[in-house]
């Protein structure tokens, strides 16, 4: 099933009652994120099961690699989840970009 989606489409195209999850680490965290992100680190993956299951979730590790596995384990939990490609280095490259431009992520 490919269900992997761009993070600059779907933050072009956000709605308000998805919850967007970073999986980096706490300090990483701490010297930024995406908007609106809550940060559940990967050391602490049992608490993503603590979110409501009837809402979409959408999941973004530094590169893309671990939200992909953490999306798999929110599948078979029976939660809608959706992991973020390219994760916060292409994010962050985007809205260096963006900064230039004054476009999000285009």
């Amino acid at each position: 099933m490919d269900y992997e989606l761009d993070i600059c489409d779907y933050l072009n195209n956000r709605d308000s009652d998805d919850i967007l999850i970073d999986l980096r680490d706490k300090i990483a965290f701490g010297h930024g994120s995406i908007q609106g992100a809550i940060n559940i680190p990967l050391d602490n993956i049992k608490e993503l099961y603590q979110l409501p299951k009837n809402k979409k979730i959408y999941v973004f590790c530094q590169k893309g690699e671990f939200s992909k596995q953490s999306v798999e384990l929110l599948h078979d939990a029976g939660y809608e989840a959706y992991p973020l490609s390219g994760g916060y280095i292409k994010w962050l490259m985007q809205d260096m970009k963006r900064q230039e431009s004054q476009e999000l992520c285009k």
